[in-house]
């Protein structure tokens, strides 16, 4: 059966949205840099590639069933496209997580405000039974990230693939949906007692 994201999605700050053709400008902006691409299996785009990126990205969202929801992350105070993030549907139930962010918002909490709307969106409207993750073993940062939302190491693939002139060593950091049911049970438990308190 098709599953739907229900869009945008909404956070405290951001916007995630659809892309738009008129997003170039800001794509290539934040993804020719080579520091956000470092740990990134792509780029530094240059601006044949964001075209190129942007084309494919808009005809994935006419597909159907649909697999891929590669999405762009708008600041909501300055209207700017700021990042990308995605939800795959890798096997029926298993969906693979990511997010990417110009340099220029990197450390305000963006990204786990990301992640644990992408969560709730994997497990709500996609029906995911796991959510997975897959982070070079150096990116300490995005790291940090998948175990301030909850996901856990599960394993680590030496030699998991080759490009850009390296071979890449990566951890698999998941969360199935028992564990995060129940931490959602705990956290609600957790505020009704202290209101009551």
């Amino acid at each position: 059966m098709a599953r739907e994201l229900r869009l945008p999605i909404r956070t405290k700050r951001l916007h995630i949205r659809e892309f738009l053709a008129t997003d170039f400008d800001s794509v290539y902006q934040y993804s020719n840099h080579p520091k956000v691409t470092r740990y990134l299996f792509f780029g530094p785009r240059d601006a044949d590639a964001t075209t190129e990126y942007l084309q494919d990205l808009l005809v994935s969202q006419k597909e159907r069933p649909r697999t891929r929801f590669e999405l762009a992350v708008q600041e909501i105070a300055s209207g700017r496209v700021i990042g990308a993030c995605d939800l795959s549907l890798i096997e029926a139930h298993v969906v693979d997580l990511g997010y990417m962010l110009g340099i220029e918002h990197w450390g305000q909490g963006y990204a786990t405000e990301i992640a644990l709307k992408l969560l709730e969106a994997a497990f709500n409207d996609l029906a995911a039974t796991q959510v997975i993750a897959t982070v070079d073993i150096n990116n300490k940062a995005s790291i940090q990230v998948l175990e301030k939302i909850g996901m856990r190491w599960e394993a680590t693939f030496r030699k998991h693939r080759r490009l850009k002139n390296r071979w890449w060593d990566c951890h698999l950091f998941g969360l199935p949906r028992e564990v995060w049911d129940a931490s959602r049970t705990s956290a609600t438990h957790s505020t009704h007692n202290s209101h009551t308190a």
